[in-house]
């Protein structure tokens, strides 16, 4: 092939990838500002774009790039995608086959945005079938969500008919349908709200209609153990929920961990409660929870207090001290930060106790306990009174103990101190941990 030959190849050759890149890339930055206005009228807030193209292939569509909205960068959007459905220009209703956002950061301001948009839109409506957004970082001064893909199907008047929302360390997926029935799988799964407690896997049904949320399936697996129950939540007038839970063998120390407290009850934690709540906002419904239910913590201890030496007038608190137990169960009432506890049982080889406290929500305890103490001559009863706070609790005997070991002591000095404390629980009367 001669120099002519080879001109005329590398001129075909050229044409091909012109007229291949050409249609991919039409510049129509020239219409930025009057799409900024346009969007900035509809929105209420300032809109900025950075470029603008028209991509001809795989099929028409207009693509975006550095995308702003708020005066505060509410919203910014890496790339934005719109593809019509052109067909739909020519008859029928006016139709977006796909919008798709890339690269999506939302601050906690951009949820004003919908109060500031311009009511009672004019001109012919334009039907969206599916909306895509990947990547999406949403900012939020209560809670975290990590970075998640969305994908929307919707219908006539922009009426949803599917969505899936995904994260993308596969922590959470969302499941809704048209029917408004949903679905919520969560894996190493850490609460974005409230308490931070981690579930190694959490599943959620239920469903959402008007202002009411019914959760009718909450199966999870955490610290252990397992969680089952069901809940509704409301907020017509004001802000409800109500429900039940089931918690079986769950690990009592990384959960007091988790809450950032210092753990001081070890065990695995059986309970069965029944909880509701109302306020005028979201935020107060934690401290008007009231919640009921019996519990049962096996095989752990309690660090700060050993109730094995309740029984010695002149003992001290030590550092280490604690109280072992085979059995820990009673009648759990809480009220806000108010926790009361009923019918209180501690069964161990070297102690059984009975009896009742309340911690105030400063944390400080008040109560009383009837100990009953191994002692060489079977169990010697000793009623005694709950003071300081969780953190730092403390043991007193109670005047009936003190009156009980004064008898003991003059009527059979030595021994007498031992027998006259069992006087005392009796005076006072004994719990019937059974």
């Amino acid at each position: 092939m001669g120099g002519r030959g080879l001109r005329w190849l590398a001129g075909v050759v050229l044409f091909g990838l012109v007229s291949i890149a050409v249609p991919f890339l039409v510049p129509v930055s020239g219409f930025i500002p009057e799409l900024e206005v346009i969007a900035s009228d509809k929105l209420g807030q300032p809109v900025a774009i950075d470029d603008l193209r028209l991509h001809l292939l795989p099929t028409p569509r207009v693509v975006a790039n550095g995308i702003a909205v708020g005066r505060k960068l509410d919203v910014t959007i890496g790339e934005l995608e719109i593809v019509p459905d052109l067909m739909s220009f020519l008859s029928g209703p006016r139709t977006i086959r796909l919008i798709q956002a890339q690269r999506v950061d939302v601050q906690e301001s951009a949820l004003a945005i919908p109060k500031g948009m311009a009511k009672g839109q004019g001109g012919e409506p334009i039907r969206v079938r599916r909306v895509v957004l990947k990547e999406v970082n949403f900012h939020h001064s209560k809670f975290t969500v990590p970075q998640f893909d969305a994908d929307v199907a919707l219908g006539e008047g922009f009426a949803l008919e599917q969505a899936l929302l995904e994260t993308r360390d596969g922590s959470m997926r969302l499941e809704l349908d048209a029917a408004k029935s949903f679905a919520f799988t969560g894996k190493q799964w850490t609460l974005p709200a409230g308490a931070p407690l981690k579930f190694d896997t959490l599943v959620v049904q239920g469903t959402l209609k008007g202002e009411q949320i019914d959760l009718t399936k909450i199966e999870g697996l955490l610290y252990g153990g397992k969680i089952a129950g069901t809940a509704r939540a409301s907020w017509t007038k004001q802000w409800q929920m109500s429900g039940q839970a089931k918690l079986a063998g769950v690990d009592l120390v990384p959960v007091q961990q988790a809450l950032g407290k210092q753990a001081k009850l070890s065990g695995r934690l059986k309970a069965d409660a029944a909880f509701s709540s109302r306020a005028k906002t979201p935020g107060q419904l934690g401290n008007a929870l009231a919640l009921d239910g019996p519990f049962e913590v096996e095989g752990g201890a309690y660090q700060g207090v050993d109730l094995s030496k309740a029984g010695d007038l002149t003992g001290k608190p030590a550092v280490g001290d604690a109280t072992n137990f085979e059995e820990l169960k009673g009648v759990l009432r809480l009220r806000g930060k108010q926790v009361k506890v009923s019918e209180l049982c501690v069964r161990s080889p070297k102690v059984v106790a009975g009896g009742k406290f309340e911690i105030a929500p400063d944390q400080k305890l008040s109560g009383r306990l009837d100990i009953s103490v191994a002692k060489t001559g079977g169990f010697v009863g000793v009623p005694v009174s709950l003071g300081g706070t969780t953190s730092d609790p403390s043991v007193t005997p109670t005047k009936g103990y003190v009156i009980g070991a004064v008898i003991g002591t003059v009527l059979l000095p030595g021994i007498g101190t031992s027998i006259g404390s069992s006087i005392g629980s009796r005076i006072e009367g004994t719990s019937d941990c059974k």
